[in-house]
């Protein structure tokens, strides 16, 4: 029971996590947020290189950390520009798609085979999908909903990396690189912008970063005793909290639709995964 009771508190950091990424924007900007998320996140991880006994960090793929590391950053910077235009709870349901595209990709990539029942769960998923970015709405910044669903397949495409390195890699040094190879990126890319960073800003980027750093250890641990079919479930809750943050900081209520497409969404994603075998060891994403 405790596993499942940390699992939906990763979900909780990982939602509030994006509301403070969008309070944020008050004071800061897109790069900046970025790189001091990476940044904080690698800082606060160190402590836990030395309670869990130095783990070794050495590494014989140092290419797949690299190709991970440059999905994850593409995955959040984009989440991250999508939550300055759309509600928190869209940008959380169109951003956990993610799953929905981890078949497709090992059936282009890896020609692995795809059966029928993934493609129904797809579908119904994308029909979700739809519903969420509505784009007959004429008031609808429906190209930032487009980036949050490309920050998903950004996010598939990591997952998929990740089952790779799981097979040589500890679960501490696939963080690791992740946040060192995403400070690195992220550190040239504010470096294109004028960085914009004040007092309260601080604040808010730290706890990004905590939030962060709590979402990813939460779930790496968790998925030591739970499926990570059950794990990736539970995640739903942080659409949830989505809706509730919403509703707590902006006084926004979900519409029929945004609700309906989220219950649509969730639907397709678990008819995949009750069929999907060649993904059980996806792990959820670690970013």
């Amino acid at each position: 029971m405790k596993y499942i009771i940390f699992t939906i508190i990763a979900g909780f950091c990982y939602s509030l996590m994006s509301v403070f990424i969008k309070l944020a924007y008050n004071f800061s900007n897109e790069p900046t947020i970025t790189f001091f998320r990476f940044f904080s996140a690698l800082a606060m991880l160190l402590p836990f290189y030395f309670i869990s006994g130095k783990p070794s960090i050495k590494t014989k793929v140092p290419y797949l950390h690299l190709i991970r590391g440059t999905f994850g950053f593409l995955m959040f910077t984009l989440y991250t520009i999508s939550l300055q235009y759309i509600p928190v709870e869209n940008a959380l349901a169109l951003n956990s798609t993610y799953p929905l595209f981890i078949p497709l990709i090992l059936f282009f990539v890896f020609k692995e085979s795809i059966s029928f029942k993934t493609v129904i769960g797809i579908v119904v998923g994308f029909i979700g999908v739809y519903m969420i970015i509505n784009p007959s709405a004429s008031d609808y910044m429906s190209w930032a909903a487009i980036l949050a669903l490309v920050s998903a397949i950004c996010s598939a495409a990591s997952n998929v990396t990740i089952r790779t390195l799981r097979k040589t890699e500890s679960s501490f040094s696939i963080v690791f690189y992740f946040f060192l190879i995403a400070t690195i990126v992220s550190f040239f890319y504010m470096l294109l912008t004028d960085t914009q960073i004040n007092t309260k800003a601080i604040w808010l980027l730290l706890g990004i970063a905590a939030t962060s750093l709590g979402s990813q250890q939460l779930l790496s641990y968790v998925l030591k005793y739970l499926h990570p079919n059950l794990v990736s479930s539970l995640m739903y809750s942080s659409i949830v909290f989505g809706f509730l943050f919403s509703w707590l900081f902006w006084g926004k209520t979900p519409t029929t639709l945004e609700i309906v497409g989220t219950l649509v969404i969730i639907s397709g994603t678990i008819i995949l995964k009750s069929k999907t075998t060649s993904v059980k060891q996806v792990q959820k994403k670690v970013i």
